[in-house]
């Protein structure tokens, strides 16, 4: 059976996970980003200005393409900046600032 695109569209949209920080978190704003204390971890995490945009977005009901398109309209740039956005979000999670959800 031919697969079209609509059915594609819609199976890509069901496996979109939304982000969400983490409860616990203390961020204090600098001039080159901002300075994340996990309470819970008693840990410390220096996020430049890009990091800090992402964690921003991460609100629980953005996935990362609308996180991407809404740095894209934010900043002016040419194309959303998906690859990045995707690498932010999986740093962030690494070191335990976000979590998701489908």
């Amino acid at each position: 059976m031919p697969v079209d695109a609509q059915c594609l569209a819609n199976s890509a949209r069901a496996y979109a996970v939304s982000y969400r920080r983490i409860d616990g978190l203390e961020c204090n704003e600098l001039p080159e980003g901002c300075v994340v204390y996990d309470q819970a971890r008693e840990q410390v995490h220096y996020l430049n200005r890009t990091a800090t945009a992402v964690l921003d977005l991460c609100d629980g009901n953005r996935d990362a393409d609308a996180i991407a398109d809404l740095l894209q309209s934010v900043f002016s740039l040419p194309t959303p900046p998906r690859s990045d956005v995707a690498d932010c979000l999986a740093a962030l999670a690494s070191q335990g600032l976000i979590e998701h959800r489908p």
